[in-house]
């Protein structure tokens, strides 16, 4: 099992291979059950406006699985050239430093990081997620908030958004013509902005606007609820969505942030003759909700996403100290992190030997005086036997996992609990004459050197490791737990 990370992205694909990609994921989260994974396999997908990725723990054969389901949803072949496959601890990496924001096309920029919390809660809804993912995500959402809390590269609050009100912002106080050609004037409510999308990103850009102090804006929404709820809530004018081309040609800039599968503003209904039409069109959307000949229209201007990410690169260049900060918080999970699977790859085999062992005895046992019960009853008696067995489980495994691997014989010591619970080696007689010794008194019975469960030549020296890591566990299972993960 290797730790996989693969998909689109800004970086390598353009808005035109992005959006084929992401178009119609919002209709559901069918792609899980496109997807044939291995048993023991575990699946986050994430898509946004600037990419579309699966992380994974599982095999080859899943990534290629991934990557056909991905074909089909899209309707074409997988872009191998502008998409990234990461593996092991660059796949860790990667999505760490996705959840911190530090990947995003605006650095610092906070939604990827709770679209990707409600990308996890998708995956857990499927299924696919088991202890490993659990684990992975969790460390990157503690690694975010160490980013954010311990950097300045989500600072300045920017994100898609933000810097198309600040687009728009700096080209009035440019003083750019108006459509009459008369000099716009200075002040805040010189131009009148419609905003195509009343979802998160569409709020969150009349809130730009807002705090820009930009007053003259109009939302329009094929939801008439959520675009009067988005217009009363900024303080904005409602447009119905049958209205919206017109509105879009009476106003000085439109911003579109729709998730609509097709554009929505269409070439055809705008007419330049007449001069009815927006100086300047922002469209973040993903797939693009404009058609690409509206850019070609006399006197407008058509600014995509990925037009819209070029002028970054200065803000990276700006955050530099920042990104290499959390970098360093980065190394710091990652660490973690893999010190962690180790740990539970480690006491993978020691636990489930303890449980099947558990299993083994409980399903014999049951079976003895099964045949007493009723149907019904029997029914009862296996799920109240189940649960005493998971109660019994569920200490010494959480002791297990809250001791440090440095501070005892970590290996012989799991080794040592594997071989005690194998019951391979032991016949029933034996397991029999064990279960009648007294917790009081002495073993009476001595087990015979040929049976004897540890895989190891018998020798003093085994005895007194064997006796110092059990003399080490009981110190340890004594002391209070808090205390154990304090000092881990």
């Amino acid at each position: 099992m290797t730790f996989y990370a693969l998909g689109i992205n800004y970086l390598r694909a353009p808005i035109e291979v992005r959006e084929s990609f992401a178009s119609g994921w919002e209709e559901g989260h069918g792609l899980y059950r496109n997807i044939s994974l291995n048993p023991d396999s575990e699946l986050v997908l994430l898509s946004t406006c600037n990419r579309t990725e699966a992380y994974l723990y599982g095999t080859e054969e899943d990534v290629r699985s991934v990557r056909e389901a991905f074909e089909k949803h899209a309707g074409r072949t997988w872009p191998e050239d502008l998409s990234f496959l990461y593996r092991d601890e660059q796949a860790i990496r990667h999505i760490f430093e996705v959840a911190a924001g530090m990947k995003s096309l605006i650095p610092g920029d906070l939604h990827i990081y709770f679209q990707l919390k409600e990308a996890y809660g998708v995956a857990v809804g499927q299924d696919c997620v088991n202890t490993t993912m659990h684990r992975l995500l969790h460390t990157a959402f503690r690694t975010a908030k160490r980013v954010i809390n311990e950097t300045d590269l989500s600072q300045n609050n920017a994100s898609i958004p933000v810097r198309a009100a600040e687009v728009i912002k700096s080209r009035y106080i440019r003083g750019r013509a108006s459509k009459s050609g008369e000099a716009r004037r200075e002040g805040p409510n010189a131009p009148t902005v419609l905003i195509v999308g009343a979802g998160r990103i569409g709020k969150e850009a009349g809130e730009a606007l807002r705090m820009l102090g930009i007053q003259h804006v109009s939302f329009t929404n094929r939801s008439e609820e959520r675009a009067r709820e988005a217009a009363d809530r900024y303080r904005a004018h409602y447009v119905p969505w049958e209205d919206r081309h017109i509105a879009a040609a009476r106003a000085d800039t439109v911003i579109v942030a729709t998730s609509a599968p097709v554009p929505v503003l269409h070439c055809a209904e705008f007419s330049p003759e007449a001069g009815n039409t927006p100086t300047l069109i922002i469209d973040i959307s993903v797939p693009r909700g404009v058609e690409e000949q509206i850019g070609a229209l006399p006197g407008m201007e058509l600014i995509t996403i990925d037009q819209l990410g070029k002028a970054e690169k200065r803000t990276r260049e700006m955050l530099q100290s920042s990104l290499e900060n959390s970098g360093g918080i980065v190394d710091e999970m990652i660490s973690e992190f893999v010190s962690w699977v180790f740990l539970h790859q480690s006491l993978q085999p020691a636990i489930q030997t303890i449980a099947e062992t558990f299993e083994t005895i409980r399903m014999q046992e049951v079976g003895k005086y099964s045949q007493q019960f009723s149907e019904k009853d029997r029914d009862q008696l296996d799920r109240l036997t189940r649960s005493i067995v998971q109660k019994l489980l569920a200490v010494p495994v959480v002791r297990l996992k809250s001791v440090d691997p440095e501070r005892i014989d970590f290996a012989h010591g799991v080794r040592l609990l594997q071989h005690l619970f194998l019951r391979q080696d032991c016949d029933d007689e034996e397991v029999a004459a064990a279960s009648n010794i007294s917790l009081s008194g002495a073993v009476e019975q001595e087990v015979s050197r040929e049976n004897c469960p540890v895989d190891a030549p018998h020798s003093d020296q085994l005895l007194q490791d064997v006796e110092r890591t059990l003399s080490d566990a009981l110190r340890i299972s004594s002391r209070d737990p808090d205390t154990i993960r304090h000092e881990s």
